[in-house]
C-alpha cells in the first residue's frame, strides 16, 4: 500500500499527540452536528426534555465509539482495519415511526428490534465476497460519488435554510456560513503546517464565532446553560420487546445502511492507497459486519441505527490523515461526551450555515474522486446507461420518492437514500446487460493485412465491453502489435495466408491475450541478448523481441502441439 501525495499519514502510521487531538475534535464537531436527529425524534416521541434527548443521544455516542474501534482494531473476522465512523441519519427515522405506529407497538419495540438491522447487515457482509463481478469499480464510482453529491446537496440545504433540520435564512448566518467556508478553502490553499491540516476546524470556530458575535443563538445558548456538566444516561432507557411487524422495515433499512457503507468504504480504501484500483472486498465485508455488532448493541442500549459517515471519511482525507489511529482518539471523545451533556449540547449551537460550508467544503473532494473512479474504466454503451442511469436516479430521489408514495402510500415509510437507490440501479442495470457479453471473443488476422490500428480497435473495444482499466488494454496493444511485428518479420507463421487467431479473455482482476498460429514458436526468453549478438545474429533479434514481449506482460507463456499449432498466452492485471 503506497501513500498518496496529499495523505501526511498513512493507515498505519502513529500521530502526534496535538495533532491528533485536533482531527478527533474536527471529527467530533462534525459527527455530533447531526446530534439535531436523535433531537427532532425525542420531541416527535413526546420525550420529557432533556432527559428523553440525553439518553438517546448518549446511548448513541456509546453505540458510534464501540464501532470505531471494532474497526480499526480489525480481527480476524470483524473489522475494516481503516478508520471510518458511523453517524446518525433521518433516513431511518421512516421506518422507526412505521414500527411506532403498528398497534400495541412502543419504543421499547423501536428501539429493542434494532437488532435486526444488524442481523441483516451481518447476513449481508457474508455475501460480499461473492459479489466481485457486480460492485465493480464503476458501481463504486457511482456510489462514491452520489455520496459526494448527497454531501452538497444537504450542505446547500443547510446553508440556505431549505432543510427540515436547519434555521431560517437571514443575511447574518449567509455571512457566517461564507466566512466559515472561505475559511477552509483559505487555510487549505494558502496554510502550511498544522493550520493547513486543520483547516476544517479552523472554518468551524470562525463560523462559530461570528454567529456568537452576530447574536444568531441567544436561545440555544439559554438551553446550553441548563444543562448539567456530568449526567449518567439510563440505559437502556426504554427496554426491549420483540415485534414481529418491525422485521420487514428493519431489515430494509439494514440493507441500505450495508450499500452506504460499501460506498463510504471505497472512499476509505482509494484516499489510503496510491495504487488502489478496486474495492478491496474481505476488508469491506469485515466492515459491514461491525456495523452489524454495532447495531446489536444499539438495541441492547437502546440507540439509534446509524450510517456509514462518508463526510467524516472525507473529512479525514481533506485533513491529510488516512491513519486508524484517529480511531481510538475519536472514540475516546465520543466516549467522553456520551457522558457530558454540555458537550452533547454544544453540537446543537453549531449555526446551519456553518456546517452546511463544512459539508459543501467535503462534497467537492468526495465527488471528485467518484468521478475520477468512473473515468478509470473503458466504458461501452451498456455501462454508460447503466452509471448514468444510477446518477441521475440517485440524484432525483427527492423527486422520485414523493412521486411513488402517492401510488403507494406504504413507501413513505421506506427511506431509501439516494446513494442506496442510485446503486441498486446500477448494479441492476450492470447486471442486466451483462446477459449476452462473452467472457471470450476470437478474431483471425491476416499478417500481411494487419495494421496497428486493427489490433487497437479490436483489444479497445473489448475493453470498452467489459469495463476494463485503460493501463492494461494499452499495455495489451503495444505487447499485440510486439507480437505481430515479431511473427510477420522473422516468418514464423506458416501457411499460404500467415494468419493469426487472437483471443481475449476477462474476469475483472486480469486481461487475458491469447495469440494462435501454425509455424514456428516465438521463444519468450529470460534474458535479453548482448549487443554484439544483436549485430551478429538474426536469432539474436528474435530472442530480443521474445524477451520484450515476456517483460510487457504480467505473464507470458508459449507452447505448441505435434501438429505445429503454436500457442502464446499473454496476461494483464487489471
Amino acid at each position: 500500500m503506497r501513500r498518496p501525495d496529499n495523505i501526511a499519514f498513512g493507515v498505519n502510521d502513529p500521530l502526534p499527540p496535538r495533532l491528533a487531538l485536533g482531527l478527533a475534535l474536527q471529527q467530533l464537531a462534525f459527527l455530533g452536528a447531526l446530534m439535531v436527529i436523535p433531537d427532532i425524534y425525542a420531541r416527535a416521541s413526546g420525550l420529557p426534555e432533556p432527559g428523553g434527548f440525553l439518553n438517546i443521544a448518549s446511548a448513541t455516542l456509546l453505540v458510534s465509539a464501540l464501532v470505531i474501534v471494532l474497526q480499526v482494531r480489525a480481527l480476524r473476522y470483524l473489522g475494516a482495519g481503516y478508520y471510518y465512523p458511523l453517524q446518525t441519519t433521518g433516513a431511518v427515522l421512516p421506518g422507526m415511526y412505521l414500527v411506532a405506529s403498528l398497534p400495541g407497538s412502543g419504543l421499547d419495540a423501536v428501539f429493542g428490534m434494532v437488532w435486526v438491522v444488524g442481523l441483516t447487515q451481518i447476513g449481508f457482509s457474508f455475501l460480499i465476497l461473492r459479489m466481485r463481478n457486480i460492485f465493480t469499480t464503476e458501481v463504486s464510482g457511482v456510489a462514491v460519488m452520489l455520496i459526494g453529491l448527497g454531501l452538497g446537496a444537504l450542505g446547500l440545504q443547510q446553508m440556505f435554510g431549505t432543510s427540515a433540520y436547519s434555521q431560517p435564512l437571514s443575511g447574518a448566518s449567509l455571512l457566517a456560513g461564507a466566512l466559515a467556508l472561505a475559511t477552509m478553502v483559505g487555510c487549505n490553499v494558502w496554510a502550511k503546517g498544522l493550520l493547513k491540516l486543520l483547516a476544517p476546524l479552523a472554518g468551524l470556530l470562525m463560523g462559530m464565532a461570528l454567529s456568537l458575535l452576530l447574536g444568531l443563538l441567544p436561545e440555544q445558548v439559554q438551553a446550553w446553560q441548563a444543562l448539567p456538566w456530568l449526567r449518567l444516561p439510563q440505559l437502556p432507557a426504554f427496554g426491549w420487546r420483540f415485534e414481529a411487524g418491525a422485521i420487514v422495515p428493519y431489515a430494509v433499512t439494514g440493507f441500505a445502511l450495508a450499500l452506504t457503507s460499501m460506498g463510504t468504504q471505497t472512499i476509505v480504501q482509494r484516499s489510503a492507497d496510491a495504487d488502489w484500483v478496486r474495492p478491496h472486498l474481505r476488508p469491506l465485508a469485515r466492515g459491514v459486519r461491525a456495523e452489524g455488532v454495532a447495531h446489536l448493541f444499539a438495541a441492547l442500549v437502546n440507540g439509534l441505527p446509524l450510517a456509514a459517515s462518508g463526510g467524516a471519511v472525507s473529512l479525514a482525507a481533506a485533513s491529510g490523515s488516512a491513519s486508524r489511529y484517529l480511531g481510538y482518539w475519536t472514540a475516546a471523545l465520543l466516549l467522553l461526551a456520551a457522558l457530558v451533556p454540555k458537550l452533547i449540547g454544544a453540537w446543537l449551537l453549531l449555526p446551519a450555515p456553518v456546517m452546511g460550508a463544512l459539508l459543501l467544503y467535503l462534497a467537492t473532494f468526495t465527488t471528485l474522486s467518484g468521478l475520477q473512479l468512473i473515468a478509470s474504466r473503458m466504458l461501452d454503451n451498456r455501462r454508460v446507461l447503466a452509471v448514468g442511469l444510477g446518477l441521475v436516479v440517485g440524484t432525483g430521489m427527492p423527486v422520485i420518492q414523493p412521486a411513488l408514495q402517492k401510488l403507494w402510500p406504504a413507501l413513505a415509510y421506506v427511506a431509501l437514500s439516494g446513494l442506496a437507490a442510485g446503486v441498486c440501479v446500477t448494479v441492476l442495470m450492470s447486471s442486466v446487460f451483462r446477459l449476452g457479453i462473452r467472457q471470450g471473443t476470437r478474431k483471425r488476422f491476416v499478417l500481411a493485412s494487419t495494421t496497428l490500428d486493427d489490433i487497437t480497435e479490436f483489444l479497445e473495444s473489448q475493453g470498452r465491453l467489459w469495463g476494463a482499466r485503460h493501463e492494461p488494454v494499452r499495455r495489451a496493444e503495444l505487447v499485440g502489435w510486439q507480437v505481430v511485428e515479431a511473427l510477420t518479420s522473422h516468418h514464423l507463421v506458416a501457411g499460404p495466408l500467415s494468419e493469426i487467431e487472437v483471443e481475449t479473455g476477462f474476469d475483472e482482476y486480469i486481461f487475458t491475450l491469447i495469440v494462435r498460429y501454425r509455424g514456428g514458436l516465438l521463444p519468450l526468453a529470460k534474458q535479453p541478448p548482448s549487443a554484439e549478438e544483436l549485430m551478429a545474429s538474426t536469432e539474436a533479434e528474435l530472442q530480443m523481441a521474445g524477451y520484450l514481449v515476456s517483460q510487457s506482460a504480467h505473464s507470458a507463456r508459449a507452447s505448441s502441439n505435434a501438429d505445429g499449432l503454436c500457442t502464446l498466452r499473454l496476461t494483464f492485471e487489471n
